[in-house]
């Protein structure tokens, strides 16, 4: 009886398999995309977006191009936080509207770097947040109404990264230079969503909402690499690898508010939860030229691997009965970026950044979700610095143009509909020579 029960539940409900594809694909949607692949960590490589790894000459090459750092003469500590501006506005097809509140967010960078050996060897290491951010929606319009996206999509996701990155740099010779390091990255991924405990058979239709959450945590490892190469006289060719990064996540599922009959079909209020994601390989390949002893351009690419992420695999315990499958289809793309950036010594002491970035989307329109409403970006930045003595001081800007993005395809046809996004970068920085 109990099998036939939850083969109703997870078969023949339409409503409740839909309310349960939309917490899967919350898991999904808070993991990948630019959205969530955070910004350049520091305010030189926010400055010049769009080239900035062939000439970047601070602690930061540890996480841009680790081949770098043996530019380096004395020891430096850099402090470079960014902060972030993300709203977010969807309207759906029957014309109810959602917004997202809590638009700023706080991400801490931070690196040292110290020559060694005569200056043959540099050693430095990052502690960056390479991935996360979040999306917390009102509980207002699309959100209060059970015809909008009350039961399809999450009214808060988060993710969390912390990225330890050490590395070490050497040259191979007058021209060629290299760079090898290490990532330990931990990350911990976060839903809440409503339930409707109507939707199960022998519901009275009254009772109050479940809230449901799903916490875990985990490690994992992997590493980046990079070579920089002066082909001529002002002249650098640069090549960057990071590889992916898998992380198992393991938690608890919680729920609460649950009735009877809900209990009857196995629902409790904790059960484990467990998932895995693997962060994307990325592949980078910049130019620069030194036009004079003032101005510098770089042109650079990216190629990220996302197309890993063809589904998702859920492990929600004894509460899996909320969930009409533990494998969610995602197909997720390949993406690149393109970009273009600079630098103008205008001043003693005083410098000036300047770039550009083009960013696809990954993410396809079937399996696109308001916990995140990626879409191709078009960037332009700005950046300033100033240097005296031992300390310097930087401040970047970016300014990101999301494209409007109207989905009429979805797997979730709640999620069809048009989806806005304004995003503000900024980043400033501390740096100490020793």
């Amino acid at each position: 009886m109990k099998k036939q029960k939850k083969q109703y539940v997870l078969g023949t409900n339409l409503k409740c398999a839909v309310c349960a594809i939309a917490i899967s694909a919350a898991m999904a949607n808070v993991t990948f995309g630019e959205g969530f692949r955070n910004p350049p960590p520091d305010s030189f490589s926010l400055g010049r977006a769009g080239g900035r790894i062939t000439h970047i000459d601070d602690a930061a090459a540890v996480q841009q191009n680790p081949a770098n750092l043996v530019g380096l003469t004395n020891a430096q500590y850099e402090f470079t936080p960014s902060l972030i501006y993300i709203h977010v506005e969807h309207e759906s097809e029957l014309g109810l509207k959602a917004e997202t509140t809590d638009a700023l967010k706080v991400l801490p960078n931070a690196y040292f770097a110290l020559p060694l050996f005569d200056h043959k060897v540099v050693a430095g290491i990052g502690l960056t947040v390479p991935y996360g951010l979040s999306n917390e929606w009102k509980k207002d319009g699309s959100f209060a109404n059970p015809l909008g996206l009350r039961y399809q999509s999450p009214w808060f996701a988060e993710l969390k990264t912390i990225n330890a990155n050490p590395a070490v740099a050497f040259r191979l010779n007058d021209k060629v230079s290299v760079g090898l390091g290490v990532d330990v990255m931990w990350s911990q991924l976060t839903f809440k969503q409503f339930y409707p405990w109507a939707i199960f058979p022998g519901s009275v239709g009254t009772e109050p909402d479940g809230n449901v959450e799903a916490k875990g945590d985990g490690f994992g490892f992997g590493g980046n690499a990079g070579i920089t190469w002066q082909v001529a006289d002002h002249h650098r060719l640069a090549l960057t690898v990071r590889t992916p990064i898998k992380i198992d996540y393991e938690g608890d599922f919680t729920v609460d508010n649950i009735t009877a009959t809900a209990a009857g079909f196995g629902v409790t209020p904790k059960s484990d939860f467990d998932t895995s994601i693997k962060f994307p390989t990325i592949i980078a390949a910049g130019y620069g030229v030194e036009l004079s002893d003032k101005v510098r351009l770089e042109v650079a690419g990216e190629w990220v691997q996302f197309s890993n992420f063809k589904s998702l695999d859920i492990g929600a315990g004894n509460n899996a009965v909320l969930l009409p499958s533990t494998s969610i289809p995602e197909n997720w793309n390949d993406t690149f970026t393109v970009g273009l950036g600079g630098d103008w010594k205008f001043a003693d002491n005083w410098v000036m950044r300047f770039g550009y970035q083009f960013y696809e989307s990954p993410v396809p329109d079937s399996t696109i979700s308001p916990t995140i409403p990626d879409a191709n970006q078009n960037v332009f930045t700005v950046g300033l610095g100033y240097h005296h003595g031992r300390h310097s001081l930087e401040v970047g800007y970016g300014l990101d143009f999301y494209d409007e993005r109207k989905i009429s395809n979805n797997l979730n046809p709640a999620f069809n509909g048009t989806y806005n996004m304004t995003v503000h970068l900024f980043s400033a920085a501390y740096r100490l020579n020793f």
